[in-house]
């Protein structure tokens, strides 16, 4: 009675409560209540939906069914195969969509189905694949964003190539927690391209200025990438290789930081070596092997004895020396084989070390000049007069003030007694932060300095914040003194007015 009465209803209502009639009997096939019909006619009910000329309607149908695990498949199917009014969030949600389903959508589905399609939770790499293909933006945009999503460093590395010059699709991609070192290295090298033509086409620098610093800022950035790569480091080589940006300039600029573990890797890779075998000759830093593994690996002879020189003083660094900048010592010992080389090379690569070792003093002077202040501003705290719990706030909201401080002083010299006599002792009203201080000192008292003394006579050598607190209590005892001879002075003259009194 129900899908009879349902289907007689269909041919004359509108839009509105056809849409109604339809979520209801969705609603009813999927709880059971089906009023004494089958699930078959039910379905058949459901399936003439399909048909239906409205949007609204199917639409209604597909909302219904979106998250149903227990929906008719043919119905789900047909749904998504609609348009993407219709189909969009039951593409989205419906758990009854395959992989090869989504796949199909992705080949030949509207821009929406596709993003549909991309902010799926199950989005495997080869439905990311058939996404990338499409060339969409939004919907690349929304799988790079999915953190879900399955995307593999080649399809990565094509949206970059494709459309790596949108902010928003570069943030989506630092944002993944799994994001490749070698696509992390495409989108530093993207960002770098797009700065240095902006400074190019300002005026800012030339372009030959601007293509050094670009070449050594990404080799910088290469080179920190490599460092966090861990176990994928002999990847990361080979796509650098692969690429063209495994040169000889990145291996010594990377051993110049005092790591050795890049140019080990590159070795092995550019040899065709086991890692561990050129790891352990770079670690012994013996040079007729490290010669034949460089000329092995086809870089060029004139760097041969400024990287060994290299690789032995970084091999006896510290660990606390090799920093992601240039270390001095070997920058230096770089200079030192730089030294053998002959010709027109030796003295660009001399030039070139140069200016190396001018940026690593700078970076050590810096880093000097970071520790000296910390330690002054340690001894600051140290030597300081007040408790730890009060400070320039505090005294700004008590009140203490340098003005506050000086106006009773004047006003006890203008208004000083008509006559001299012997100054009186003044009982000052404490101010609430006095009252405070003292508060603060009755909780936590001051501890009494062992001081220590001298080796020659016995005495207690002062400390700095004794002698501060007796230069204090030197300089108050003067200003007491400097104010009773003013107010005597004052006195004096005003006993015979008129006269004048000379001294």
């Amino acid at each position: 009675m129900l899908v009879k009465s349902f289907l007689a209803w269909m041919d004359t209502a509108p839009v509105r409560e056809r849409a109604e009639a339809v979520t209801m009997l969705a609603r009813a096939y999927l709880d059971g209540a089906l009023g004494g019909d089958t699930p078959e006619a039910v379905e058949a009910a459901l399936t003439s939906v399909l048909d239906d000329p409205s949007p609204l309607v199917r639409r209604a149908l597909a909302m219904a069914f979106a998250d149903e695990r227990s929906a008719p498949r043919h119905i789900v199917l047909s749904l998504a195969a609609d348009q993407a009014e219709v189909a969009g969030l039951l593409i989205a949600r419906s758990p009854l969509l395959t992989e090869a389903d989504l796949i199909d959508i992705a080949v030949t589905g509207e821009r929406l189905s596709l993003m549909a399609v991309a902010l799926r939770p199950d989005v495997t790499r080869r439905i990311a694949h058939a996404l990338v293909a499409r060339g969409d933006f939004d919907s690349a945009f929304a799988l790079v964003g999915n953190g879900s999503s399955e995307v593999a460093e080649a399809e990565l590395l094509h949206l970059v190539e494709t459309f790596g010059q949108h902010s928003r699709l570069r943030e989506a991609m630092l944002g993944r927690p799994d994001l490749p070192a070698a696509v992390r290295h495409a989108l530093m090298v993207r960002v770098a391209s797009s700065l240095g033509g902006f400074v190019t086409d300002g005026g800012f620098l030339s372009k030959a200025r601007n293509t050094r610093m670009m070449e050594e800022t990404v080799q910088s950035g290469t080179v920190t990438i490599a460092r966090g790569t861990g176990k994928e480091l002999a990847r990361f080589i080979a796509h650098l290789r692969e690429s063209g940006q495994l040169t000889p300039s990145l291996l010594l600029r990377s051993v110049l930081g005092g790591e050795t573990a890049f140019i080990a890797a590159s070795l092995a890779d550019l040899c065709d070596l086991e890692p561990s075998r050129t790891a352990a000759i770079v670690a012994s830093g013996t040079e007729p092997a490290l010669h034949a593994l460089m000329r092995r690996a086809g870089i060029p002879t004139f760097l041969h004895p400024v990287l060994v020189a290299s690789i032995r003083v970084s091999a006896t660094l510290p660990v606390g020396e090799r920093r992601g900048s240039y270390a001095l010592p070997v920058v230096r010992a770089a200079q030192a084989g730089c030294l053998e080389v002959q010709g027109e090379e030796g003295v660009r690569l001399m030039a070139l070390l140069r200016r190396f070792e001018a940026e690593a003093a700078r970076s050590e002077s810096r880093r000097i000049a970071e520790s000296l202040r910390q330690e002054v501003n340690a001894e600051k705290e140290q030597f300081s007069l007040l408790p730890a719990d009060i400070g320039p706030e505090m005294l700004r909201l008590g009140g203490l003030t340098d003005e506050a401080e000086a106006a009773p002083v004047v006003e006890a010299v203008m208004t000083a007694a008509p006559e001299p006599m012997a100054p009186e002792p003044v009982i000052e009203e404490k101010t609430p932060m006095a009252r405070r201080i003292e508060a603060v000192l009755a909780r936590n008292p001051p501890v009494r300095e062992q001081r220590p003394r001298s080796a020659a006579t016995g005495e207690a050598v002062p400390t700095l914040k004794s002698l501060i607190a007796d230069w204090k209590a030197e300089r108050a005892m003067l200003d007491r003194l400097e104010s009773a001879k003013i107010a005597a002075s004052i006195g004096n003259r005003n006993d015979k007015p008129g006269q004048i009194r000379v001294a």
